[in-house]
């Protein structure tokens, strides 16, 4: 299995709990770490923080809470910083480890636009190898990112213009709404790597997330029908960009956002739907929003196909590059997935 896996398993789930639980068999495997605490700091400021554990008891669990606080281990203690009860030192950090079960403990720094900490705890003295605290570090990114989506819904539904719409789609069709998160996620992603501005970013996720909304008025028959389309019915989905952009129009403050509703099907070459544009005529953001919506469907299983092996998923990619797709945008999203370490080669015995 490939570090892909893991990271469409953390950015599929919605729960900062089950993607520990995720993480926790992920390294329990490749590094022999066993116990894993998240620290995230509650609202009212780093004084509190929230846990969330895999394999701690609430006794360590109190002790790992404490030493985060007493130490300040936000800003005194850097990203991958071993602690050691063998090591000598006065430090708080190493008195307070001494009192859990833990005898070695590695922390990694959530640094995005979520602030806390990732504890690997080990009850023997560990030293991590550097390809094993490149894993390490793999893995605190693609944490950060579940977390972000995470927040990111939870700020999307505060929004009451949307929120109608987003449980209409939610009731109909979880897997698609979960679809329009992913590529809301995606697409910021990279709207960030290619420079978007932090105004344009909001509104590229916010209309990446109903760029399908017009999906709730195509038949149940055909939206959830667990095998492939035929020609006639793929037509009737074709009309969901156009249905889409005919349920947002009359909303509220929602202009800047029907462009990508209404052609994130367009293609470079023309060969798109609904209006056959073509080139710098699709807008930017409709562009990322086209690149994200086709890597979250490929790389997605449904009932009917498997999702698309990585490297395959990246060949479609390049080979589309003037027809689907804005080259430079596919240039920049394969960089991306690099940073992140989505498509390095970790393979576990299968």
């Amino acid at each position: 299995m490939q570090n892909s896996v893991f990271f469409k398993s953390v950015i599929n789930s919605d729960s900062i709990l089950d993607s520990i639980g995720l993480l926790g068999q992920y390294l329990e495997t490749l590094i022999g770490c066993q116990h894993i605490c998240l620290l995230l700091p509650h609202d009212n400021g780093r004084n509190k923080l929230i846990p969330y554990s895999f394999k701690i008891n609430q006794t360590d669990l109190k002790l790992l809470q404490q030493m985060a606080i007493d130490t300040d281990l936000f800003s005194d203690m850097s990203s991958g910083m071993h602690l050691c009860i063998t090591m000598s030192s006065a430090k708080p950090a190493i008195k307070l480890l001494s009192m859990t079960t833990f005898q070695s403990l590695y922390t990694f720094h959530l640094n995005r636009s979520v602030y806390g900490a990732i504890l690997l705890c080990f009850r023997s003295p560990v030293q991590l190898t550097d390809e094993q605290l490149h894993i390490c570090q793999m893995v605190t990114m693609q944490m950060e990112q579940l977390i972000e989506k995470i927040y990111f819904r939870k700020q999307v539904l505060k929004q009451q213009s949307y929120e109608n719409l987003v449980n209409t789609l939610r009731m109909k069709d979880g897997f698609t709404l979960n679809h329009c998160y992913n590529v809301a996620f995606y697409a910021s992603l990279l709207g960030a790597k290619v420079g978007v501005d932090a105004e344009q970013l909001e509104q590229l996720k916010i209309s990446a997330l109903l760029h399908d909304i017009g999906k709730i008025a195509i038949p149940d028959s055909i939206l959830l029908k667990p095998d492939r389309l035929t020609d006639e019915e793929f037509s009737v989905i074709k009309q969901h960009p156009a249905i889409g952009y005919e349920l947002l129009k009359d909303l509220p403050d929602v202009q800047k956002i029907l462009p990508v509703v209404r052609w994130h099907h367009e293609r470079i070459d023309g060969s798109g739907y609904p209006d056959g544009l073509s080139g710098d005529d699709i807008p930017l953001l409709v562009r990322i929003v086209s690149l994200a919506d086709a890597f979250d469907a490929m790389t997605s299983t449904r009932v009917y196909r498997h999702s698309l092996p990585v490297f395959e998923v990246r060949r479609q990619l390049e080979i589309n590059v003037g027809k689907q797709f804005d080259g430079l945008l596919v240039q920049a999203f394969l960089q991306m997935l690099d940073d992140h370490m989505i498509m390095d080669r970790l393979v576990w015995d299968e």
